[in-house]
């Protein structure tokens, strides 16, 4: 697998609580050279070379004497950005598509089926799609890649990787999937391939998916006029969709840059390999110079970047002395490395760093206030960190280190 030179480099903001910050930059995470996305994948045979922000795909031959002629797929003629999904368990009624159409951008809005059928016990969300025009919509290398749509058309199943490996699924094996009210129903599984969308792990031609029992436009991706922020277009949609679920796709996180000089050589530049489920592998020489396991208080062991702990030990033992820690619980990771939201086409997160931290994930998700006490919130800052819950689109649980000290900050 050919690597790409992540370069890390540290840029810091001034410390205004009274601690020494060396630098004048806020952290940020950025590749050199190219995207990382442009990374081939190695157990990714038969497929196109990448393009920006995708994963490359596995495609089977098609089934001797079988085949679809390239005619049945219509070629790329551009691509969609996505901003919103919009998930009904029912048919979203014609006035509701037509609303959420004149919401969108021109030809921004893709309408298929969506739901879940049973493979192999376990329930997998599911969509039945036009292969012509809901490739548009999926990441770079899959849209662009005409053996996975070809083999949609030809009525055969495209898994998500994540799927693929959890299912121990082969490429052109046969898979039984039961739909809701139908007997299970057989099909070919013709490709592995990311296409960037939540809750489209099974990708399925529409007719199949109708024999599953796949409701008649149930889902609709949908993009943003231009010049209309995000944030602001899913809240329309959300007074246009009623009951449906409606996911923010584009989310307006922090770019993961790590520029300025003052601390090149302390944080290091590694090499890494990146994968189709989002996840990243760093140069294991740099994991052993820069991340470790210590225990800190309130939140036990945790694994992170050597020079965050001070500032975590720090804050967490603030915390405590103040009479705070019963308002956190859970430690929800620290080093993780990935892009952001695990999609390639994303920024690399902060946490392949190990200078991000989680913690109460479960009532402190993204787009919610939270439950993340104020008091525990300025410790933090104190202490050099930044806050998701201060961003456009929240993220609550989440602290990153904005400031390295150089002394605890006063008082």
């Amino acid at each position: 697998m050919a690597a790409a030179l992540l370069s890390a480099v540290l840029g810091l903001t001034a410390c205004s609580a009274g601690g020494a910050a060396r630098g004048d930059e806020g952290l940020r995470a950025t590749s050199s050279p190219g995207p990382p996305s442009a990374s081939p994948v190695p157990d990714a045979t038969a497929a196109p070379p990448p393009g920006a922000g995708a994963s490359p795909s596995a495609v089977a031959p098609p089934p001797a004497g079988t085949g679809t002629s390239p005619a049945a797929v219509a070629a790329l003629r551009e691509r969609r950005e996505a901003d919103v999904l919009v998930v009904s368990p029912a048919p979203l009624p014609a006035a509701v598509r037509e609303r959420l159409s004149a919401l969108s951008r021109p030809g921004g809005i893709e309408v298929f089926r969506a739901g879940t059928a049973v493979l192999g016990g376990a329930a997998v969300r599911t969509v039945g799609v036009d292969p012509s025009s809901f490739r548009a919509w999926t990441a770079d290398a899959t849209a662009e890649s005409d053996p996975v749509w070809r083999a949609v058309a030809r009525g055969e199943a495209v898994a998500s990787h994540e799927v693929a490996t959890a299912r121990r699924l082969g490429l052109g094996s046969d898979l039984s999937l039961q739909g809701a009210g139908s007997a299970a129903a057989s099909m070919r599984l013709g490709a592995l391939a990311t296409t960037g969308i939540p809750r489209a792990d099974l990708v399925l031609d529409a007719e199949r998916a109708r024999r599953l029992g796949l409701p008649e436009a149930s889902a609709a991706l949908l993009e943003a006029p231009e010049g209309v922020d995000p944030v602001g277009f899913a809240a329309q949609v959300r007074e246009v969709a009623g009951q449906a679920a409606v996911d923010l796709l584009d989310v307006p996180a922090p770019v993961a840059r790590l520029t300025g000089g003052s601390a090149a050589e302390e944080l290091g530049a590694f090499s890494y390999r990146y994968f189709a489920d989002g996840t990243i592998e760093p140069d294991a020489r740099w994991v052993r110079d820069n991340i470790r396991t210590e225990t800190v208080p309130v939140m036990g062991r945790v694994t992170c970047h050597r020079l965050m702990l001070p500032q975590l030990r720090g804050a967490l033992t603030e915390v405590v002395d103040a009479g705070l820690a019963g308002t956190l619980k859970t430690y929800s990771g620290c080093y993780v490395p990935r892009f952001i939201e695990r999609n390639p086409a994303r920024s690399i997160s902060l946490h392949t760093w190990g200078i991000a931290i989680d913690m109460d994930a479960a009532t402190n998700y993204r787009g919610i206030r939270g439950t993340m006490d104020s008091r525990v919130v300025e410790i933090f800052k104190r202490w050099g960190f930044r806050w998701g819950g201060d961003w456009r689109y929240t993220d609550p649980m989440h602290f990153e280190l904005g400031t390295l000290l150089t002394a605890p900050p006063a008082g």
